[in-house]
């Protein structure tokens, strides 16, 4: 099935825009040639790929396999017009950026280096705190930070998807013993953060170890909690106990941890790149979250293909 550029990306802005209108506005052209591009879409790829309900225009399930494919291709295009053009050398100016104190120190660091480097003349400014900064009141610029279904007023690009799992030092396990099982935690020690009031507590993904094959009236106990994840992978090094972590935290490796009952994922956290609606046009806003979606995919299709090769022999 060969899908034509042009209506690829009419199909882009009606989706990113969820109006057919704003979608028009943003494409400089009239409602009815964007109208009559989603209904030739949509019959060429024998797919309905939005659905109306009162917030706009929501895409289906097959516009949402669509939408991410066709994401993708934007960001190389940006990127790539950017790198031809010679324009992506001249962006300057300042952004503010919001995340929490562990993401920025386990992850985005390895990501907001290598883009400063690029972009000598973007000044950033990062602000690390684990409540929700009121991006509408101008408290920071953008913010990477979970995916939330309840924000209507601020865009939300998802950058990759965050797993946790569980992890121990060699040590302790050596000492202790593998847990098999996920009942075999009830006889092993368990560390946990929990921060009151942060995002990633009020996710619901704080204390997750506890409940693992357990029922609600019998949860675990742990023998610590912190509100650090530095702190955390420092404790489990010190083999007090097995810890929960996202696959991606730099933290494994610099503290040599193990993980353990590799077939046990806990929750996964969509995280995103978040900006309000106000600064979509904004050139160095848009080049940012380009940028961020191009290596997040590059580095996350890398670790997946390397936990999908066999080990050497």
């Amino acid at each position: 099935m060969d899908l034509e550029w042009d209506r690829l990306k009419v199909f882009y802005y009606v989706a990113k825009e969820k109006s057919i209108t704003r979608a028009a506005q943003h494409l400089r052209t009239f409602q009815p040639s964007v109208t009559r591009s989603i209904q030739q879409l949509e019959h060429q790829a024998k797919s309905k790929l939005f659905i109306r309900n009162p917030r706009g225009l929501i895409l289906t399930k097959q516009g949402e396999i669509l939408f991410e494919r066709v994401c993708n291709m934007m960001v190389e295009l940006e990127l790539a017009t950017n790198e031809i053009s010679g324009t992506a050398d001249q962006v300057s100016g300042e952004l503010t950026i919001t995340t929490t104190y562990g993401y920025a120190s386990t992850v985005l660091f390895k990501y907001i280096s290598d883009f400063s480097k690029r972009y000598p003349d973007i000044i950033l400014h990062i602000i690390c705190d684990d409540q929700d900064l009121d991006l509408t009141k101008k408290e920071a610029d953008v913010a990477i930070r979970p995916h939330d279904i309840n924000i209507t007023k601020l865009e939300q690009l998802f950058l990759h998807k965050r797993k946790l799992q569980l992890f121990a030092s060699e040590k302790y396990l050596s000492n202790k013993g593998i847990p098999e099982s996920v009942e075999d935690l009830d006889n092993h020690k368990l560390i946990i953060f929990n921060k009151k009031n942060s995002i990633i507590a009020n996710s619901g993904n704080a204390d997750w170890i506890l409940g693992l094959g357990t029922t609600p009236d019998r949860r675990r106990n742990p023998v610590m909690t912190t509100n650090s994840v530095e702190f955390l992978a420092q404790m489990a090094q010190s083999e007090l106990g097995i810890i929960g972590l996202s696959n991606d935290s730099s933290l494994i490796e610099k503290y040599k941890l193990k993980r353990i009952l590799p077939h046990v994922e806990g929750p996964e956290i969509d995280m995103c790149y978040v900006y309000p609606t106000s600064l979509k046009n904004l050139k160095i806003v848009n080049l940012l979250g380009s940028y961020l979606k191009k290596t997040y995919n590059e580095a996350y299709l890398f670790m997946d293909s390397t936990k999908a090769c066999p080990e050497n022999n």
